[in-house]
């Protein structure tokens, strides 16, 4: 009950209408306790050696520390090359906000806990980028392409959202980075005279932003976005919401913990269309055996 989003007193309340046993809140409270060796020992378990991609990406939640405030909760969710997702870990690291400093943090740690091939990371953030190149160097990074368009598109006039939209599509939905980049040279000579910076930030980035097109084209659904963990966080933020400030980190790693457990658990019963697949291919390539 306490994992499905009930508070203390919601767990209470229910076991005395539904068994007639009374446990005031505070014993509620007390018996969580027992979580915190778990919720260590969870979050320093080995890692897989090899995924196929890395989500990186944070949400906020409240927390006091003295006074209540939104806090970062970074998280990162993984494919692995059969198509199981993982929930790999989450992080708090105080009320300082989203850094650089933090995220190159977090993928240290995946390296320690036993990550050593990953193709592709993927986040909304830039700044995570050099961070990759210097531990993974050799994986590939993509900026998620939907919220590169929804920024794009929040720039710009209204009487113009709609065709840009539409050149914006002709660039990601193309079948081969070559034609994307021929899409990209079109946004600029139709666009760059109106919103030089949008453009810009289109052409500077399309290394990461087209990268996904390298990939098979039967898992680039599943490439170009932070989908897969947007799905996970909605899910965190919608079990979480009965608490509108943990009293302190501790409660707030218990919870968070206890409901990315039971997501992982559903997550890695599931394989994403389009790996599998892939992987009967590789087999059947030349020199390969499985």
């Amino acid at each position: 009950l306490y994992a499905s989003g009930a508070s203390t007193r919601g767990v209470s309340r229910c076991l005395e209408a539904g068994y007639g046993a009374f446990d005031s809140p505070q014993s509620i409270s007390r018996l969580t306790q027992v979580i915190g060796d778990e919720v260590k020992e969870g979050r320093d378990r080995p890692l897989a050696r090899e995924y196929y991609a890395i989500y990186l990406d944070g949400t906020f939640l409240s927390v006091r520390r003295g006074k209540a405030a939104r806090e970062p909760v970074y998280l990162a969710l993984g494919i692995r090359p059969d198509g199981r997702r993982e929930v790999l870990g989450f992080w708090l690291f105080g009320a300082e906000g989203e850094s650089a400093r933090n995220w190159r943090q977090v993928v240290r740690e995946l390296w320690e806990r036993g990550v050593r091939v990953v193709k592709l990371f993927e986040s909304v953030l830039p700044g995570i980028e050099e961070a990759v190149r210097e531990i993974f160097p050799s994986s590939k990074w993509q900026l998620c392409v939907l919220h590169t368009v929804r920024d794009s598109l929040a720039k710009v006039r209204k009487k113009d959202r709609e065709a840009l939209a539409q050149d914006l599509k002709a660039i990601y939905r193309a079948d081969t980075v070559k034609q994307a980049h021929r899409a990209l040279r079109e946004l600029e000579e139709k666009w760059a005279g109106k919103y030089p910076e949008l453009v810009a930030k289109w052409l500077d980035k399309s290394h990461a932003l087209l990268e996904f097109l390298n990939h098979p084209k039967g898992i680039r659904a599943y490439l170009y976005t932070t989908n897969q963990l947007e799905r996970l966080i909605k899910e965190l933020k919608r079990r979480t919401k009965v608490v509108e400030v943990f009293c302190g980190p501790e409660a707030l790693e218990k919870l968070v913990y206890l409901v990315l457990v039971q997501e992982n658990e559903r997550l890695l019963g599931r394989r994403l269309r389009g790996f599998a697949e892939m992987q009967l291919e590789s087999c059947h390539a030349p020199g390969h055996t499985c």
